[in-house]
């Protein structure tokens, strides 16, 4: 592809801007609950193939990270794993899930999600908006 001089500007100009720390208080106003949607099930191949998707939908500022934490296929209660960030607002974990699990979100795998603990199982897409 051919980069031109118009090109080139449409690209600066549509460039991100920095992002902002966001106030505990306006995080609380937004997610005050852990609000839990099921988006999708797969019912394709047998539970052992799934793959399980767990999707949050935070903004958790910039120089964070979402980490989950639980029970079943290979979680821990003591170490979290990362979740992947996708955009400015959306952290995702895909792995195969052979069993149930029960998780929970944290902020820096230090802060944990207010609210109950999430159960999915294996297959499901779950989309979650946490509160810190």
């Amino acid at each position: 592809m051919k980069i031109t001089k118009s090109t080139k500007n449409a690209v600066k100009k549509s460039a991100p801007a920095a992002k902002s720390p966001v106030s505990r208080e306006s995080k609380s106003m937004v997610a005050s609950a852990v609000t839990r949607e099921v988006v999708r099930s797969s019912t394709k191949g047998a539970a052992r193939s799934a793959s399980t998707v767990i999707e949050a939908k935070i903004d958790v500022g910039f120089g964070n990270q979402l980490f989950l934490r639980g029970q079943g296929s290979g979680l821990s209660w003591d170490r979290g794993i990362p979740l992947e960030c996708v955009d400015s607002k959306t952290w995702r974990l895909t792995f195969p899930a052979q069993e149930k699990l029960l998780f929970k979100l944290l902020l820096n795998d230090s802060v944990w999600a207010k609210g109950e603990d999430v159960v999915v199982t294996p297959g499901q897409r779950v989309e979650i908006t946490p509160a810190f």
